[in-house]
């Protein structure tokens, strides 16, 4: 629901603003928390090679907010939940590159199906991205980037949580970003939102906290990979959100009133993210089921 939510409320107020309130109340709501909890990280108590780390994740899902919120000055929802599925695909591709992890058949035949689905979801706007000059093409190409950011977050993550547990992360990155962003944001546009605008900000500002919350809290319970499968059916709850806003109101503007081939494609596209996703899973059990029956057998 969230590129619902931005779409609305970026009539009242720049994408700025917009993410340093979310990353503020969230900043402040977790610094509580741990104090509470006595588990306030301890930068200095780390290595230098952590900070630097730390400092670049900070950046990515800094990054990541902004880029993400502003690409929908320039598109709908559906099309910003459709192409930052790509972050499923840049975090695989990431793995393999940095971490040496395998990229077995099966997760090749899932990123056809991204490009696939990605073909398909846009087959009656090809035209249009010939050029900068044009909205879409500006906003797709926003959105990659806010992939790629998200992705630098995710994989130096990884090599954080040997430092920090996830609620310290993300109050640094927090702190961090609140910092980076001010010198830009117009804060007193708060005083001139309409009632829904207003809503619209508290509920982005809770989804900072509530999204990234159950996001750590189901790497512990699950495998990573599961948790990527999950949240790649995204793009099908904001699709379905639409389609019922449109439904109820037909003059609704924030829409692409999407074909049923580019919903397809939609779908290919999650398909894809899953199996490109849960491989990794699927193959670790495989080979536990083949270790257990030679044990059986000897």
């Amino acid at each position: 629901m969230l590129p619902v939510a931005l779409k609305e409320l970026l009539a009242g107020m720049d994408a700025w603003t917009v993410v340093w309130y979310r990353f503020l109340v969230a900043g402040l709501v977790l610094f509580f928390w741990l104090v509470i909890r006595k588990e306030l990280p301890n930068v200095m108590a780390v290595s230098s090679r952590t900070r630097w780390f730390l400092l670049l994740a900070s950046a990515g899902l800094c990054i990541n907010y902004f880029t993400f919120a502003n690409s929908l000055n320039y598109v709908n929802g559906e099309t910003s939940e459709a192409v930052i599925q790509l972050t499923t695909l840049f975090l695989i591709l990431g793995g393999v590159f940095f971490y040496k992890e395998p990229f077995v058949g099966i997760q090749k035949i899932g990123t056809f199906l991204i490009v696939i689905g990605l073909v398909l979801f846009f087959h009656d706007r090809m035209a249009e991205f010939t050029s900068f000059e044009n909205t879409q093409t500006v906003g797709v190409f926003i959105v990659i980037i806010s992939a790629i950011a998200w992705t630098v977050y995710a994989l130096l993550q990884k090599q954080l949580l040997s430092s920090f547990s996830s609620p310290q992360i993300l109050l640094l990155i927090y702190v961090f970003s609140s910092l980076a962003l001010a010198p830009f944001v117009v804060p007193s546009t708060l005083l001139s939102l309409s009632q829904l605008q207003l809503g619209l900000l508290v509920f982005c500002c809770i989804n900072t906290l509530v999204a990234y919350g159950c996001f750590a809290e189901a790497l512990k319970l699950w495998d990573a990979s599961k948790v990527s499968a999950v949240l790649a059916l995204a793009p099908l709850f904001t699709i379905g959100s639409l389609r019922i806003i449109v439904y109820f109101n037909p003059d609704y503007a924030f829409s692409d009133r999407l074909s049923w081939l580019s919903i397809f494609g939609a779908l290919l596209l999650v398909v894809g993210s899953i199996l490109t996703a849960l491989m990794p899973v699927l193959a670790q059990r495989n080979k536990a089921l083949t270790a257990d029956s030679r044990v059986t057998a000897n």
